[in-house]
């Protein structure tokens, strides 16, 4: 409001001094051309004078008595000593009614530039200044000049006192006009203001809860404009804030859990031989193995996740043949899949693009697809591996004939320690960030992933990678 106040007054002031100099210039302006109008009128009526005359003799009596207060006699001739006759004296009434009465200064000077005759009775008998002579208008006679006359303005740049009144009642109306306008706009502008930032001071307030936790509040909307989008605009950003703290939480409780479970045993397993209950042999050491082994493998996720999602993981970009990646993740699972009396196939076609990534990176993500395939195909079944080229990108498949995923399930298999039957059990299973990994490592090699399934009849996950294998820069 102070801004805006004092924007109100400098455009006050501003407007103000240009209308006061414009209406002053225009004034003086419209004033010169009516003395100079008039000038030309008395030059004609002194050419007669002069002519009648044969001198400037009388002019001053003439100017004093017959062109101040006119009068007209009974027999028709105007009174005083100059003896106008009637021509003169219609004359002298065209210019009285073509320019107004003669009430400003006259000063008629002869043709060296001498004043001879000064109605204002200031420089009678002086020299004319040479400037002020060029804007006299001459008076001849017989194309002679005998003389020149300048009136009001022409003499001086001033107006007279009737001008003057008038410039004065102008500006007056004026500043009132422009103060009357500052105040409307300062009135319109606060109510504006208002309307302004009202909306702002609840978003300011709103915005402190949330710094205090409270992240459940909202800006209200109410209007569609630039402060009504940037409310939706602020809630959005409270929503994803909410979601982002939601997740969190709940990542915070997924990690303590899941460190929760094998250090639980490994320390019931301790305990168990430190007070004799178990003895101290290789079978129980081999159980303590195993569960520190889930631990290591717990932190080396969580670590390769928080890389992956900080942009910071490191990848070896160097030209790769997927085919024999892929095969040799297959021949490595070919024991667990005759054990468990699954059918292992694979089909890869000759001559595939070569692409460009992280070779041990791509054999993480497929030997957690093809765990995960085992893992849940019961014995008799069959998991399939191919790779295709489609649209520019070389497609990677891994399909089983497990019990698959419901389609309600199917959205969160990427997210984080998300499994579907919601079990918290570790005896089967990995860390549940398996998948999360596999989707971030190949968004960085600048592809998709994607997962179908049916409940009943399998799953199938797979991913695409660049022919060109160019590195994203991301």
């Amino acid at each position: 409001m102070g801004v805006f106040l004092w924007v109100i007054i400098l455009g006050v002031v501003v407007m103000f001094a240009a209308i006061k100099v414009s209406t002053a210039a225009n004034l003086k302006r419209r004033v010169l051309s009516a003395d100079v109008a008039q000038a030309n009128q008395l030059a004609g009526l002194l050419s007669q004078y002069y002519a009648q005359q044969g001198s400037w003799s009388g002019v001053e009596e003439l100017f004093a008595e017959t062109f101040a207060s006119p009068a007209v006699d009974n027999t028709g001739g105007m009174m005083g000593p100059g003896m106008m006759g009637p021509d003169m004296m219609r004359d002298w009434f065209q210019v009285a009614s073509n320019t107004g009465p003669l009430t400003d200064r006259v000063v008629l000077l002869n043709p060296e530039g001498i004043i001879i005759l000064d109605t204002g009775e200031v420089s009678l008998n002086e020299e004319h200044p040479a400037d002020h002579f060029q804007e006299a208008v001459s008076i001849e006679v017989d194309d002679e000049i005998i003389g020149a006359v300048l009136v009001g303005s022409m003499i001086e740049p001033v107006l007279n006192p009737a001008d003057e009144d008038f410039l004065r009642s102008v500006n007056l109306s004026i500043l009132i006009t422009a103060i009357s306008v500052g105040l409307l706009a300062l009135v319109l502008g606060s109510l504006l203001f208002r309307q302004i930032t009202s909306p702002l001071r609840s978003l300011s307030k709103t915005a402190q809860a949330i710094a205090a936790g409270q992240l459940e509040q909202r800006v209200n909307i109410e209007t569609e404009n630039e402060i009504g989008h940037l409310a939706q605009s602020f809630n959005y950003m409270v929503e994803s804030l909410a979601q982002a703290d939601a997740q969190r939480r709940n990542m915070i409780a997924d990690i303590a859990h899941e460190l929760r479970t094998p250090l639980t045993v490994v320390r019931g397993n301790l305990e168990a031989l430190l007070d004799g209950v178990y003895d101290l042999n290789l079978e129980n050491v081999a159980s303590i193995h195993e569960q520190t082994v889930l631990l290591n493998r717990l932190v080396v996720d969580l670590r390769d996740l928080a890389l992956a999602e900080s942009g910071q993981l490191r990848l070896e970009w160097l030209p790769m043949d997927l085919s024999s990646v892929l095969r040799s993740v297959v021949e490595g699972f070919e024991s667990q899949a005759k054990d468990k009396d699954i059918l292992l196939k694979i089909n890869t076609p000759y001559n595939l693009p070569v692409v460009n990534g992280d070779e041990q990176r791509i054999k993480q993500v497929l030997i957690n697809l093809v765990s995960n395939a085992l893992r849940h195909t019961p014995a008799g079944g069959m998991i399939s591996t191919d790779i295709t080229v489609k649209d520019g990108t070389v497609v990677t498949r891994v399909q089983d004939t497990g019990s698959g995923i419901s389609q309600e399930d199917l959205p969160n298999v990427f997210n984080r320690f998300y499994r579907t039957d919601q079990s918290r059990a570790r005896t089967t299973g990995g860390s549940g960030l398996g998948l999360t990994i596999a989707k971030q490592i190949i968004e960085m090699h600048g592809g998709k992933i994607w997962a179908m399934s049916w409940l009943g009849a399998g799953s199938s996950f797979g991913f695409s990678l660049p022919i060109e294998g160019q590195k994203p820069w991301l």
